[in-house]
């Protein structure tokens, strides 16, 4: 791979580490000379749908993120059989290598978990839960905290191949950090979340994680054992709040973990350094900074809080769904047994003939459908059988985008 050019654009210079899934490189965007972090699926891979699943997985989920400690993605997409995605290239240690000097002192272990409880916040509140949050998958950048690995990761209201994958009874996760929900192989939600940063804020303090031993030890302790006291050695001089919080988030029922949200404030309150804030991500904020992070097409529109929801009704390609998220557009493929739900505000149906439409219609919410350049008389009619607004091939996401964005204000 070193010094192969990727989808004409990344030019690979060094590997920088390999997995179960994929080899990172380091490569270098053309002709623009952006470093970038280059994932690639591991070659044997390719033909697995699950394990390509996982990796466009991962592609929609870090685009989802309207969060700076989430890891900007550039492109996703395929060269000569062989998916790639193409991420913002870091610098600095993972919390793993930081930990190995020793424990963290309250203040900077209080400022670390007060950033991974903001962007998990603003990760539950798209809907996407991390599942694998561990010191592995943090990175220290100086002051600032990233966080790593959402090939984990699912949105939590959506099923299919963007969104759960792993079946109930089907353990996933580091056991040093699972919560006892993912122990049992249940199903699980924010909460799994916060229960993994109990333990990362746990190991921070003390320098090892709350439960150790064989991995059947550990699987077990998560699920019966209480959260054990705060000890390391030469003692500890951390607030009683902040060990009350700890315990709260280590809770082995889900429902009784405070939230992400609840935690960062809580932690900021208990933060030495009064003008250390950290400032939330916004709609605003994300919409224009995912835009100016895509390779390809600028924003359809100015960026706006609002963000409508539209319903696919039919295939559409991986680039293409991100496309639209680059452009303000939440959009999710329905199935044929998802009811469609009153805050999908209209739907783009691909390949849909006049029969089609005509069916879609029946919702009362615009449609958009494609058709092919140049046929006139097929474009009137699907305009006649009920599509608002028809977008020729080869779809643009721009374009796309911004006929959706009409219909939607005018509909």
């Amino acid at each position: 791979m070193i010094g192969t050019v990727v989808a004409g654009r990344y030019r690979v210079e060094a590997e920088l580490g390999r997995g179960g899934m994929g080899v990172v490189y380091r490569a270098v965007q053309l002709p623009i000379e952006r470093p970038v972090a280059l994932k690639v699926l591991r070659r044997e891979l390719v033909d697995a749908p699950k394990a390509r699943a996982r990796f466009e997985r991962e592609a929609r989920a870090l685009s989802a993120l309207p969060h700076p400690s989430a890891v900007a993605i550039y492109d996703f997409g395929e060269h000569e059989g062989m998916a790639y995605l193409a991420m913002e290239l870091l610098h600095g240690e993972t919390l793993s290598e930081a930990l190995r000097e020793g424990a963290f002192g309250a203040a900077r272990a209080i400022d670390v978990a007060t950033q991974l409880a903001d962007v998990l916040a603003a990760a539950h509140g798209v809907g996407l839960v991390h599942r694998d949050l561990k010191p592995e998958n943090i990175v220290l950048e100086g002051e600032t905290v990233r966080v790593l690995d959402f090939g984990l990761a699912f949105l939590a209201a959506r099923e299919g191949p963007a969104g759960r994958m792993t079946r109930e009874g089907v353990v996933v996760g580091t056991p040093a950090y699972l919560s006892p929900e993912q122990a049992r192989g249940e199903d699980v939600g924010p909460a799994t979340d916060v229960y993994a940063l109990g333990c990362v804020l746990h190991e921070l303090l003390t320098g090892k994680a709350p439960f150790v031993g064989t991995e059947m030890e550990v699987l077990t302790k998560q699920m019966f054992a209480p959260a054990p006291p705060l000890e390391r050695e030469g003692g500890l001089d951390v607030p009683a709040a902040l060990d009350v919080l700890r315990r709260a988030m280590l809770d082995k029922v889900p429902d009784r973990r405070p939230g992400a949200a609840e935690i960062r404030d809580r932690l900021a309150l208990l933060d030495p350094d009064p003008d250390r804030g950290r400032v939330r991500a916004s709609a605003d904020g994300y919409l224009g900074a995912r835009a100016a992070r895509m390779v390809e097409a600028a924003p359809a529109s100015e960026p706006s809080a609002d963000v409508p929801e539209i319903g696919v009704v039919g295939e559409i390609s991986p680039e293409l769904m991100l496309g639209l998220t680059a452009n303000g557009i939440a959009a999710f493929v329905l199935s044929d047994a998802e009811p469609i739900d009153g805050s999908t505000r209209a739907l783009y149906a691909p390949g849909a003939d006049e029969a089609a439409l005509r069916a879609l219609s029946a919702h009362g919410l615009p449609i958009v459908t494609d058709h092919a350049k140049g046929d006139i008389a097929g474009l009137t009619a699907r305009l006649a059988a009920g599509a608002a607004d028809v977008v020729l091939r080869p779809v643009a996401a721009a374009d796309l985008a911004r006929k959706l964005l009409r219909v939607t204000r005018d509909g």
